[in-house]
């Protein structure tokens, strides 16, 4: 499984590389620009389950989890914002008023910051730690890295986390409603499913693709809507 997670973190690299040239090519996509910050620790946390069976448990392993958790804290406030961006890019009218999305990154950013500043230097329980259970599937029963936990540093987590998923949610069946695109609605509906499985060695495993399934479906759609607006002209004030 090991090799399998590798090979998925080339997959998730590759996408990062391809949205970072779509958005050099066209900057005004904010969107995508905020999606770089979701792709770069998914591609962190295939790597990390990837390569634990070879680094082995020790510090370095422990500071590549400690890192990528941080950073899944710092960037899960984001989703909100990256919902409405690609809205926006959609053509939604309400999504492109010139005061919410920079006020939503703004929150983000300090909600995100701070969740991440708390988590660094906290004292994870020993299956957070080290994540046992992605790398060897032998941890006992009941001592699998959860939320309830002492020591998880989620703090804020199990209220951002599901506002960020209502947020992704109801940004993609607007998307199929209205723009005909049901690809991100459909991608969500196999996550959830998916995460709401009995955990066992093929669950746990099968989490990984769809992450990233789901992270490339919106960058899709962040490319896809994108409709840059048009230049108003000064005589008579209708867009070109």
């Amino acid at each position: 499984m090991s090799y399998a997670i590798l090979v998925l973190a080339l997959a998730e690299i590759a996408l990062l590389v391809w949205a970072l040239r779509r958005w050099f090519d066209d900057r005004s996509n904010i969107a995508l620009l905020l999606m770089l910050f979701i792709i770069i620790p998914v591609c962190l946390d295939s790597f990390t389950i990837g390569s634990g069976r070879w680094i082995g448990f020790g510090e370095m392993l422990e500071a590549m989890n400690r890192v990528r958790f941080t950073w899944f804290i710092f960037s899960m406030p984001l989703m909100l914002a990256i919902s409405v961006a690609i809205l926006g890019n959609a053509g939604f009218s309400w999504a492109r008023q010139r005061w919410l999305l920079p006020s939503l990154i703004v929150a983000a950013l300090g909600v995100g910051g701070y969740e991440a500043i708390q988590a660094w230097p906290k004292e994870f329980h020993p299956a957070c730690a080290f994540d046992i259970k992605r790398y060897v599937f032998q941890v006992p029963a009941g001592q699998e890295c959860n939320g309830s936990m002492a020591g998880d540093g989620t703090f804020g987590l199990p209220l951002i986390v599901p506002v960020a998923t209502l947020s992704v949610a109801l940004m993609s069946i607007v998307l199929w409603w209205k723009r005909s695109w049901p690809w991100l609605a459909l991608c969500c509906m196999l996550v959830v499913v998916i995460v709401n499985l009995p955990q066992n060695v093929y669950t746990t495993f099968l989490s990984y693709p769809f992450d990233g399934l789901l992270t490339a479906t919106m960058t899709l759609a962040a490319v896809r809507m994108h409709r840059p607006l048009r230049p108003v002209t000064a005589a008579t004030g209708d867009a070109t």
